[in-house]
Parts: C-alpha cells; structure tokens; sequence
C-alpha cells in the first residue's frame, strides 16, 4: 500500500465532488475494533458493496510518543483493510496514510482514535477518472501564474501562431466559437474549425504543451462531470489530428468559476460562461 496526501480530499471537496467517507473508531492503544464497531464497518460494507474506496487514513490520539503513534495508525488502517478487501471494491492504486496524532480533528480524543474511509459510491464512479484527472491538472496549474491573453500588450493582427509564440506560459487564451450539441460533449462544426487553428500552432511549436479548461452556464449548481467531458473532447479532437497526448492535459470546472453571475441575464452571458480556455503549460 503506498501513501496519498490527504490535500487531493481537499480538492475535491473545494471542486464540488462529494466523495464519501466513513470512520470508525478504536481504543486507547488498540488497532482492532471492538465488536460495536465491527459491527457498524459490517453494515457499511453491506451497503457499498458496489462502492469503490479510494484511499484509507489512520489516526491517533496524543498518548504515547509521536512514532508510537505513527506506527499504531498505520496498523489501524492495516486492519480496516483486511477487513474491508474483496467485500468492497478497491481502486487498482489504492492509497493509505498514518497520521498519527498530527492532525487532531476533537478534543474529545475518542474521535482522534479513527481511520476513515473515502469511497465513491455507485453512482459516482463514473467520475472517478476524472476526479484523479483533475487533481493531478490542478497542481500543474497552481505552478503557474495564469494571465489572460486580452490583457496583454498584444498587437491584435498578429496570428494565432506569432501570439502563442510571444507569450510566456500561464498564458490564458479564451476560445471563440466552440460549442456542443446541447447537454453533450460532442464537438459542432464550428468548433473544429476553431480547433484546427490549435492543432496548426500545436504543429508548427513541437515543445508547446497546454491545458485545457471547461466551464459550463446557466445551472446554479456544478456539473463538473460535464465540463470535464468537453474539455477532454477538445483534447480528443486534437490527438486525432495528431498532436501527442502527452502534450494535451484537460479539466473541467463546472460552474465554479463564471464570468457573469449565474444564472445570467442573457445569451451573450450565457455564451461567455460556456466557454472553453487554453493554457500554456510549457514552450
């Protein structure tokens, strides 16, 4: 079992994907359950049989030394693990960590004495690619500083090519004209045709690597899933044209982030919270 900071939890609690989670709960200085609850881990089990756990974290509370504790919650998590494996489904890379005592959540320390389970139910596993998809493209873009091409000291008659070949990366470029088929992730005309000026720059700038990011309108709620769908379609799009995937990353952020306040006050507003960007990532 290898190690996961708790930080991708974060993320996607901050991105709207509400991944499970369950704890339970042990003795001072014990790493197996009571009958209480191996009961309650029993019930859980039943219930998700179609889940998938993705990662397990072990804690501790603060009596006894700190690698006392370090040990004692990774044992916690040792037999959760052996008690929930092949009754749940597990993700292929399965991630655990001990705490310890480091991060102490109550004062009450019988709620320190924990390992918690975060899973996907059913339902959710169909985002489960793209939740680890958009984890990994976030950190590549919190490395950069992203500023938007209109803001920039352009010349705007220049081409497409000779601006991306100006710019530094972070540089973030608006795409006109790309639409779907309503509620889908199917690319219309007018948007390959917009693509296609892409995948020229992405041709003549071998070393050139970009994100792309979606965004939705019109819903006050996030339908990432959706978003994330777009934008790998425009990544899609550009690999069938021959541009190397490993230089196409894709990610999708529902409607976090508008331009205008949801729901909007038009189409043109609508328009421009429905929008795909691009990112320079490297030149």
């Amino acid at each position: 079992m290898q190690f996961l900071l708790s930080t991708v939890f974060l993320f996607l609690t901050l991105l709207g994907f509400s991944q499970q989670t369950f704890s339970v709960y042990f003795d001072t200085n014990k790493f197996d359950l009571t009958s209480q609850e191996i009961k309650r881990l029993q019930v859980w089990m039943n219930h998700n049989s179609n889940s998938k756990i993705l990662s397990m974290e072990g804690y501790t509370d603060e009596v006894g030394s700190i690698s006392y504790n370090d040990t004692l919650s990774l044992k916690r998590v040792a037999y959760v693990y052996n008690q929930v494996h092949n009754k749940v489904l597990v993700r292929a890379d399965f991630k655990t960590n001990g705490f310890g005592e480091s991060l102490k959540i109550s004062d009450n320390k019988s709620e320190n004495r924990r390992v918690t389970i975060y899973y996907l139910s059913e339902f959710q596993i169909e985002l489960e690619e793209f939740i680890i998809n958009d984890f990994k493209v976030q950190k590549s873009l919190d490395s950069l500083s992203i500023k938007a091409v209109d803001k920039l000291n352009i010349h705007p008659k220049l081409a497409l090519n000779e601006i991306v070949q100006k710019v530094l990366t972070g540089t973030l470029f608006t795409l006109e004209d790309i639409q779907f088929h309503f509620d889908s992730a199917v690319l219309m005309l007018n948007a390959k045709e917009e693509l296609n000026k892409w995948f020229e720059v992405l041709n003549n700038n071998p070393n050139l690597k970009i994100i792309v990011q979606g965004h939705i309108c019109c819903i006050p709620k996030d339908d990432i899933l959706l978003s994330s769908k777009r934008a790998k379609a425009v990544m899609d799009y550009l690999v069938t044209k021959g541009v190397e995937k490993e230089r196409i990353q894709y990610i999708g952020y529902g409607a976090n982030r508008p331009i205008y306040r949801i729901p909007e006050k038009n189409g043109y507003e609508a328009l421009m919270n429905r929008r795909v960007e691009i990112v320079i990532k490297e030149k």
